[in-house]
C-alpha cells in the first residue's frame, strides 16, 4: 500500500501543475491549533510560485539528455580520501593536544567535526532566488531508476537529491522507527565525501521546556552495500556521520537511513504531539522531491496535523499534498523543490492513549538517561564521601590504618609531642650524633667544643650529612660554640628542620595513599560510566578525565604555602585561573550540576587527606605513643642514669623536656645533658 501511494503521489507532484493548494483528505473540524516548528533567527528570501513555476518550466525546455553509459549510476566508496590521511596525522598529536582541540570544537554549536560540504551553514540559508538562476539554463539531464518503483526518471545532471522519503512508524511503546530512503547526484564537490545526516538533540514542547530524545542507530547502506556510521553528538545536533570518511566519486547513489527514536512524543495530558523536521532543513543541497508517510500503531485517527514547507521564518502549508492511504497511515508530498534551508516540517497531535503508557521503571530509564551525567557524578560523590566518613571513624579509633613504620628520630619525637621544630630539636640531633659516636660534646667551665670523631657519616641520611657539613670542614673538625659559630649552627639546623618535614610528609603519604588511589579511583571510574552513557563515549571520558587532572593541578597550587605574601598570592590567582579553565572544558561534554557534583568530590578528597595529616588524624595513635615512651623513661630513671645507657637516651630526654629530672650530682661521662643545657645558653 505505502509502495502504491509513493507511486501515484510523486506521478501527481510531477504531471499537477505547480500552483495546487494543499488537499487534505481529512476530517480536521476538531483539530486544535498546532505548534509551528522551533525555527531560527534567520534572514531569509522567498521567490513567488510564478518566478518558480517559469524556472521548472525553462529547466525543462532546455535539457540536454546525456548519454546514460558516460554517468556512473551504481558507484561505491572505494578511495581513502584526504581525511582518512589528516586522522592519522591527528593521531600523533599528543593526547592532551587531541583533549582540547576536541573541547574546543564542542564548545562552538554551528562547527561540525570534521566539517563537511553537504550540511548548509547559516549564511546560505538567503539563496532561493540565485539558486533559481542557477538551475535555470541549459542543465544536462542523466536517466536514473529513482524508488519505490524503479521507474526511469531524467533528473538534472547537477550535484542534488532527487528524491528524498521518510518512513516514520509509531511503535504501540512509543519508540518511533524512522526509515530514510534518499537518492544523491554526487559530482565530487558537496558529496565528496558522502552524504550527512542531522538529528535533533532535544525535543522542544509548547511551554520551550526541552528534554533529550534517544538515539538508537540500526544502519545504513549506500546502493544496498552496508556503510558503518556513527552518531555524534555536536552543540544542539546529533550527526549522523560515516565512521571513516571516503572519496564518493561521481554517480548516483540510495542511502537508506534506518535508527529508532524514544522520548520523542510530547505528552500534554489529554494529548500527544508529534513534530519532526523529515528533510532536516541543513542540507546544502536543492531536493527535488520530498514526502514522508506515518503510521500509527492503532487506527485511531490523530487529532489534528500541520504540514509546512519552507525556510524556518517563512513556513506555509502550501504545496503539500496529505493523502490517507490506509486507516493508520498518512502520507505527506512536497508539490515543489526546497531549496538550500528550506525543509518539510510535521506537526501531528495524537490521542492521549495512541501508545501505551511507559511503565515506572521506563520512566526511571528515561529520567537517568536524560540527566545521567548528574546522576552517576552525585552517586560518585557520595561514596567517596561515605568511604572517608568511615575511614575517618577508624582512624580516630586508632584502627584499621596501614602498618607502615615512622622514623622516630629525636626531632620528631618533639614535633609529635609539642608540635614544633625549635632550637632545643636541633640539641636533639647533636646528642643523637653523640650517641652514634660521630662527634662528641666536651664542657669545660664556659667553654663548649663540638668535635667531629670520624668522616664516615654514610649511616645518616642526605639532610643530615649536609647538617654535620654546616658544621665541620676537613681542616676545621673542632669548633667553639659561640656567637662566632652561630651561623654554622643556624644552617646545620635548617637542614635538620627540611628533613623533618620532608620525613613527615613521606609518611603521610604513604598512608594517605591507599585513602587517595581508591578516591581518586571511584572519582574516574564515575566519569567512565558518565562518557559510557554519552554518544561520544571515549571523548567525554578523555575530556572529564584530563580536566580532573587538571583541576587536582589547581586545587595543588591554590594550596601552596609560601613565606612571602607576593608569591602566596601569585599561586592562589594561578590556581583559580586553572580550576576556572577546568570547569570551561568540562561544560563542553557535561551539565554544570555534573561539574559541581565532580568538584565537591574533589574538595571532599582534599578535605580529608588534610584532616589525616593532622595530629588528631592518621598520627595520632604515633603521639598516644610518645607518651608511653616517657612514662618509660620516667618508670627507669635510675637504671637509665647507671653506666653509657645515659647515652642512648639523653636525646629522647632532652627533646621531651624532661632534662631537669636525669640531669645527676653524680659524675657521669656519658651524660651530656648540663653541657647541652649550657650550649641552649650560649646560642640563645
Amino acid at each position: 500500500m505505502k509502495k502504491l501511494f509513493l507511486a501515484i503521489c510523486f506521478s501527481v507532484l510531477w504531471a499537477s501543475p505547480l500552483c495546487a493548494k494543499v488537499t487534505e483528505i481529512l476530517d480536521q473540524d476538531q483539530i486544535p491549533e498546532a505548534q509551528a516548528p522551533q525555527s531560527s533567527s534567520m534572514k531569509v528570501h522567498t521567490i513567488t510560485e510564478e518566478e518558480l513555476t517559469d524556472f521548472i518550466g525553462e529547466r525543462l525546455k532546455k535539457t540536454v539528455v546525456q548519454p546514460r553509459d558516460e554517468v556512473a549510476i551504481n558507484a561505491s566508496d572505494v578511495q581513502p580520501s584526504d581525511t582518512v590521511l589528516q586522522a592519522q596525522r591527528e593521531a600523533q598529536k599528543s593526547i592532551f593536544q587531541k583533549i582540547y582541540d576536541s573541547a574546543l570544537n564542542r564548545l562552538d554549536a554551528q562547527s561540525v567535526s570534521p566539517q563537511r560540504a553537504d550540511l548548509a551553514s547559516p549564511q546560505v540559508y538567503d539563496t532561493s532566488k540565485p539558486q533559481a538562476e542557477q538551475w535555470n539554463m541549459n542543465i544536462p539531464t542523466i536517466s536514473t531508476s529513482l524508488p519505490p518503483t524503479g521507474q526511469q526518471t531524467l533528473v538534472p545532471a547537477l550535484e542534488h537529491i532527487p528524491y528524498l522519503m521518510t518512513n516514520i512508524e509509531i511503535l504501540p511503546d512509543g519508540v518511533i522507527k524512522f526509515t530514510d530512503t534518499i537518492v544523491i547526484v554526487a559530482d565530487g564537490k558537496k558529496l565528496h565525501n558522502g552524504l550527512t545526516k542531522i538529528l535533533p538533540r532535544d525535543i522542544v514542547s509548547r511551554n520551550n521546556e526541552r528534554h533529550p530524545i534517544n538515539y538508537t542507530l540500526v544502519g545504513v547502506s549506500v546502493n544496498e552495500q552496508s556503510i558503518p556510521y556513527k552518531l555524534v553528538e555536536n552543540g544542539k545536533s546529533i550527526f549522523l556521520i560515516p565512521q571513516e570518511d571516503y572519496v564518493l566519486e561521481p554517480g548516483v547513489y540510495t542511502y537508506k537511513f534506518e535508527y529508532l527514536a524514544d522520548n520523542l512524543l510530547w505528552n500534554y495530558g489529554d494529548f500527544q504531539e508529534f513534530y519532526w523536521d523529515v528533510t532536516g532543513s541543513f542540507w546544502n543541497l536543492v531536493i527535488a522531491r520530498a514526502g514522508a508517510t506515518l503510521s500509527l500503531p492503532t487506527d485511531k485517527k490523530p487529532l489534528g496535523q500541520e504540514v509546512l514547507i519552507g525556510h524556518p521564518q517563512n513556513l506555509d502549508t502550501q504545496k503539500v499534498v496529505v493523502i490517507n492511504p490506509s486507516p493508520n497511515t498518512w502520507g505527506y508530498a512536497v508539490q515543489r523543490p526546497l531549496f538550500i534551508g528550506e525543509g518539510l516540517h510535521l506537526v501531528v497531535s495524537l490521542p492521549e492513549d495512541v501508545v501505551a503508557k511507559p511503565t515506572w521503571d521506563k520512566r526511571l530509564l528515561r529520567l537517568f538517561d536524560t540527566h545521567a551525567d548528574i546522576y552517576i557524578s552525585f552517586i560518585t560523590f557520595l561514596v567517596i564521601a561515605a568511604s572517608f566518613l568511615v575511614s575517618w571513624k577508624y582512624v580516630r579509633a586508632n584502627k584499621g590504618q596501614l602498618k607502615i613504620s615512622l622514623k622516630k628520630t629525636p626531632t620528631m619525637l618533639r614535633y609529635l609531642a609539642f608540635n614544633r621544630y625549635d632550637l632545643k630539636s636541633f640539641g636533639g640531633f647533636l646528642l643523637d650524633l653523640y650517641r652514634k659516636n660521630i662527634i662528641d660534646i666536651q664542657q669545660s667551665d664556659n667553654t663548649i667544643l663540638l668535635i667531629k670523631r670520624t668522616d664516615d657519616i654514610k649511616s645518616l641520611d642526605r639532610y643530615e650529612q649536609k647538617a654535620v657539613n654546616c658544621m665541620f670542614t676537613q681542616d676545621e673538625p673542632v669548633f667553639n660554640v659561640n656567637k662566632n659559630s652561630a651561623l654554622k649552627i643556624r644552617r646545620a639546623a635548617k637542614e635538620i628542620e627540611k628533613d623533618l618535614y620532608h620525613s613527615l610528609f613521606r609518611f603521610l603519604a604513604k598512608l594517605n595513599s591507599g585513602y587517595l588511589f581508591f578516591s581518586l579511583g571511584m572519582l574516574f571510574v564515575g566519569e567512565l560510566f558518565i562518557g559510557l552513557f554519552s554518544l561520544n563515549s571515549a571523548q567525554t571520558f578523555s575530556v572529564l578525565a584530563a580536566s580532573t587532572l587538571v583541576a587536582i593541578c589547581g586545587v595543588f597550587v591554590f594550596s601552596l604555602q609560601v613565606e612571602k605574601l607576593f608569591f602566596q598570592l601569585l599561586f592562589k590567582v594561578i590556581g583559580i585561573f586553572i580550576l576556572l579553565f577546568s570547569i570551561v572544558v568540562m561544560a563542553a561534554v557535561v551539565s554544570l550540576w555534573c561539574i559541581a557534583f565532580i568538584y565537591l568530590a574533589l574538595f571532599t578528597i582534599k578535605y580529608y587527606t588534610t584532616a589525616y595529616a593532622q595530629r588528631n588524624g592518621l598520627l595520632k595513635s604515633h603521639i598516644a605513643n610518645v607518651a608511653q615512651i616517657k612514662a618509660n623513661l620516667i618508670r627507669h630513671r635510675d637504671n637509665i642514669l647507671l653506666g653509657r645507657e645515659i647515652a642512648n637516651q639523653q636525646p629522647t630526654i632532652w627533646v621531651l623536656d624532661m632534662e631537669k629530672e636525669f640531669v645527676s650530682e653524680t659524675l657521669n661521662e656519658f651524660n651530656k645533658l648540663s653541657a647541652m643545657i649550657a650550649l641552649m645558653h650560649k646560642l640563645h
